[in-house]
């Protein structure tokens, strides 16, 4: 081998090297917090940001629903509600302004009959709330492909008896094809 292509080599490596730890030590590096005790002095509002979100699975159901029961034909007259929620905003406090509001909500059920699960998906707002959206985003319109509802104000019973009616309406639509079988999780998201 040829002393010089070896000593080009050796150059072009320990160049690069170089070049890359020079590169490396200017990278953003992002500290990790230490873990914080339940007994470390700290303000109200940032233990509250610090814990999760309330589900609705951790809450009672705030609605009265009819028995489940089966029909002499073997279909359910509804599913199983196990869980609801929010996308961003917490179900005990609500949101900041109840008259200006949109997130999206979310119903977690399963068909008792085949054990099928589903994740519903609506988007609920109120008029002043899709204003908002409208503005904050820059859109000259909204086009809502998921199933909408809109309320007057932020009502978490009446948004889950909302969504609860409209599941339970479409699922008593039963048909032998099964076109009114419960949507793919996929297909609501």
């Amino acid at each position: 081998m040829d002393p010089v292509k070896v000593v080009i080599f050796v150059v072009a490596f320990l160049l690069l090297l170089f070049l890359g730890r020079k590169l490396s030590s200017h990278a953003e590096s992002i500290p990790i917090p230490a873990p914080i005790s339940p007994d470390d002095p700290v303000e109200e509002d940032e233990r509250q940001a610090r814990q999760p979100a309330v589900i609705g699975a951790e809450l009672p159901f705030p609605i009265s629903l009819p028995d489940l029961t089966r029909d002499p034909d073997g279909r359910y007259n509804r599913p199983e509600f196990h869980n609801y929620y929010f996308e961003k905003t917490d179900l005990l406090s609500g949101p900041d302004d109840p008259a200006t509001f949109y997130d999206y909500f979310f119903l977690e059920a399963r068909d008792v009959e085949n054990d099928h699960r589903i994740l519903y998906k609506y988007f609920v707002a109120t008029p002043l709330g899709l204003q908002k959206a409208l503005a904050s985003n820059h859109l000259p319109a909204l086009y809502l492909k998921e199933h909408a509802f809109i309320v007057a104000r932020w009502d978490l019973p009446l948004i889950l008896e909302t969504v609860v009616a409209h599941i339970m309406e479409s699922y008593g639509e039963g048909d032998d094809q099964g076109a009114n079988a419960f949507p793919d999780q996929d297909s609501l998201e």
